[in-house]
C-alpha cells in the first residue's frame, strides 16, 4: 500500500466535511473483496444528527483519523452512512467519492419490482440486525434471496395478526399503546421471527409487546442487544429459563395477561412440543410454529409399523427420518385441532441449509379460560397406541397424563 492512501486529499476532506455537516450514522471501512468474496471490515458508529458546530468538528476530526488509519491498513473501500437513504462511497486509493441515494427507483429494484412490507428505506435497522442489510446500507446479491424470503414469511403470517387485530379487540380489550398485543417467542434463539413480526406490526401501527424465552443465557443476551439496536428495547423482554419449568399462570403473569400470539421458530425436536404445550395450556389465541429436527418419532419407529405401510419406510434410515418428520407434524396438528384450534399447514422456503420448512398456523376457536374437559385427545392417543408411538406433545399436555 502506497503512502498516498494514508492521508486523504484536501478535496476529499472538504467534500466529506460539507456532506457530513449534519452528522452521520456510521462509517464502514472495508478492504476490496477477495476472490472468495470475503473482505476485512471495520464499522465505526457515528454521532448521529449534529447541530452543534464544535461537536461536529471534534467528531469529524476523529472520523478522519479512523479513515486514514483504515486506508493505511488496506481498508480503502469506505462508506459513510448519513441516514437511511443517503451515503457517501469513497475509494481511498484514488480519492473518488460518490454520493448514493436510496431513491424510489433503487428501492423498487431491490424489492424486485414488488411491494414488500420490509422496505430497505424504512426497515433498515431490522434488516441490518438480522443480517440481510450490510452495515454500509446495501443488500448484497447473496442476501437478496433471503430478503425476499423474509418478506414472504411476513405475508404468510399476515392473516394471523390481521385476525387477531380485527376491530382492534381481543378478549374484550382494545389493542392500543396501553394494551399492546401480547407475543411470546418460545425457544426464541436469535428472535428473528419475533423481530420481523414486531417490525411488521410497527409499520401497520399495531402496538405489540414481546416476551422471549430461551434456555441459553448467551442467546438471551444477544436478543437483548439486537432488540436495542433495532429500537425494540422498550417493547421487549427476554428471560433465560426452560420451557418445561414454566406453566400457563407464570406465562400470563410475565406478559401481563393472556397470550395473544405464541411463536416457535426452529425449536429443535421436542422443544417445539414444549412450546406448543405451553401455548395450548396458556390459551394462546394464535400460534405460529416452524418445527425443526423432528427426530423423536423416527427413533420410535420399528419394524411392525412397516407391515402396516411399506417395510422400506422404516428399514431405510433416510426414509424413516422423513416418515418420522411427517408423523410428528401431522400428530402435532391433530393435537392442536383436538385442543380447540383451527390449523393450516403451509410450506415456505427458508434458507440454503433448510430449503423447505413447514409453517403451522393455528387459531383458537373459542375465547375464555382453557377448558381441558373440552379437549378431544382420545382419538389421537389411540392412534399413537396402535402405531407404537409416544409423542412428546401428548406427554406434556396435562389432559393426556
Amino acid at each position: 500500500m502506497s503512502k498516498s492512501v494514508r492521508k486523504l486529499s484536501g478535496h476529499v476532506r472538504a467534500r466529506l466535511h460539507r456532506q457530513l455537516g449534519q452528522g452521520w450514522q456510521r462509517a464502514v471501512f472495508a478492504s476490496p473483496r477477495s476472490e472468495e468474496g470475503t473482505r476485512d471490515e471495520l464499522v465505526v458508529e457515528g454521532p448521529g444528527p449534529l447541530s452543534d458546530a464544535a461537536a461536529f468538528e471534534a467528531a469529524f476530526a476523529d472520523l478522519l483519523g479512523h479513515a486514514e488509519q483504515a486506508a493505511a491498513a488496506g481498508r480503502v473501500k469506505q462508506t459513510f452512512v448519513i441516514d437511511e437513504r443517503r451515503r457517501l462511497e469513497l475509494d481511498a486509493r484514488h480519492g473518488q467519492i460518490k454520493a448514493r441515494t436510496l431513491d424510489d427507483a433503487t428501492v423498487d429494484k431491490i424489492m424486485g419490482g414488488k411491494q414488500r412490507v420490509l422496505r430497505p428505506d424504512r426497515s433498515a435497522a431490522l434488516l441490518q440486525a438480522i443480517g440481510i442489510m450490510n452495515a454500509d446500507a446495501t443488500i448484497s446479491a447473496r442476501n437478496a434471496k433471503k430478503y425476499k424470503q423474509v418478506n414472504h414469511l411476513v405475508e404468510l403470517c399476515r392473516p394471523t395478526w390481521e385476525k387477531l387485530a380485527a376491530n382492534r379487540t381481543i378478549a374484550n380489550r382494545t389493542i392500543d399503546a396501553a394494551h399492546p398485543l401480547r407475543i411470546v417467542d418460545l425457544a426464541c434463539g436469535n428472535s428473528y421471527l419475533a423481530f420481523v413480526l414486531l417490525e411488521a406490526l410497527r409499520l401497520v401501527e399495531l402496538p405489540a409487546r414481546l416476551l422471549g424465552i430461551d434456555l441459553r443465557d448467551d442467546v438471551i443476551a444477544s436478543s437483548r442487544e439486537r432488540a436495542e439496536a433495532i429500537g425494540f428495547g422498550d417493547r421487549s423482554e427476554f428471560r433465560a429459563t426452560r420451557l418445561e419449568a414454566l406453566d400457563a399462570e407464570q406465562l400470563t403473569d410475565a406478559l401481563g395477561g393472556p397470550v395473544d400470539l405464541a411463536l416457535a421458530l426452529h425449536a429443535c425436536d421436542t422443544a417445539t412440543d414444549a412450546a406448543l404445550a405451553l401455548a395450548i395450556t396458556s390459551g394462546a389465541s394464535a400460534i405460529l410454529a416452524v418445527p425443526c429436527c423432528q427426530a423423536e418419532l423416527a427413533r420410535q419407529l420399528e419394524q411392525p409399523l412397516g407391515e402396516l405401510l411399506v417395510p422400506a419406510l422404516v428399514e431405510q434410515g433416510l426414509l424413516r427420518r422423513g416418515l418420522g418428520e411427517l408423523l410428528t407434524d401431522a400428530l402435532r396438528i391433530e393435537v392442536l385441532e383436538a385442543c380447540g384450534y383451527s390449523v393450516t399447514a403451509l410450506e415456505f422456503v427458508d434458507s440454503e441449509h433448510t430449503p423447505k420448512n413447514l409453517l403451522i398456523r393455528a387459531h383458537r376457536r373459542h375465547r375464555g379460560v382453557v377448558d381441558r374437559g373440552a379437549w378431544r385427545l382420545e382419538g389421537v392417543v389411540e392412534r399413537c397406541r396402535r402405531l407404537g408411538l409416544d409423542p412428546a406433545l401428548l406427554r406434556l399436555l396435562p389432559a393426556s397424563s
